[in-house]
């Protein structure tokens, strides 16, 4: 036995067909963020070379969530989690292409990345209340615990690859940077 399997419970993976295709989807939504989220700090670099202006990136990010997630949470509370799973999926598509053709574009505008950015964090966050509660709704109550896990494992990774790619590629073709997490959260 390998020590990764000694350490990981992947009966989910095995034994959920729909669990595999949601963590799978999140694993690369996951990394396909961390990708546009290097694109867009290369990119407001670029535009302003200003330290503050990157942290307004940030901020526009944040607030984004903070005023969005718990506007998801009502949702997931009171309509189908899996359509507001696929709207928010579909809004972060959506805001990725837009990011992609302003960045084609050569669009100067800081003003605008900023709020591509924001209305792609209020989508994931949106989202992020239904999509939590799924693995729940997909796994058998013995399971339950290690597909938790399984997604908190994506989520790592996501967090050291995504933004080693996004570097990678960014450096070569900032829409080509957008167009990744489009492309990942579909």
């Amino acid at each position: 036995m390998s020590i990764a399997r000694a350490l990981t419970d992947l009966r989910p993976l095995r034994s959920s067909a729909p669990f595999r295709a949601l963590w799978l989807g999140t694993s690369l939504a996951g990394i396909g963020g961390q990708i546009a989220n290097i694109a867009a700090l290369a990119q407001i670099w670029e535009l302003t070379r200003s330290p503050v202006w990157t942290g307004a990136l940030g901020l526009a990010s944040g607030l984004a969530m903070l005023v969005f997630g718990p506007i998801g949470g009502h949702l997931a509370d009171r309509y189908g989690r899996r359509g507001i799973v696929q709207l928010s999926t579909a809004a972060q598509a959506l805001a990725a292409l837009a990011l992609a053709a302003q960045a084609s574009a050569g669009s100067r505008s800081v003003a605008l990345l900023l709020a591509l950015v924001a209305v792609q964090s209020a989508a994931a966050a949106c989202g992020a209340p239904a999509r939590r509660t799924l693995p729940a709704r997909l796994l058998p109550p013995g399971e339950v615990a290690a597909g938790l896990a399984l997604q908190n494992l994506s989520f790592q990774a996501a967090l050291l690859a995504g933004p080693a790619l996004g570097g990678l590629i960014a450096a070569w073709s900032l829409p080509a940077a957008y167009a990744a997490e489009a492309v990942a959260v579909c």
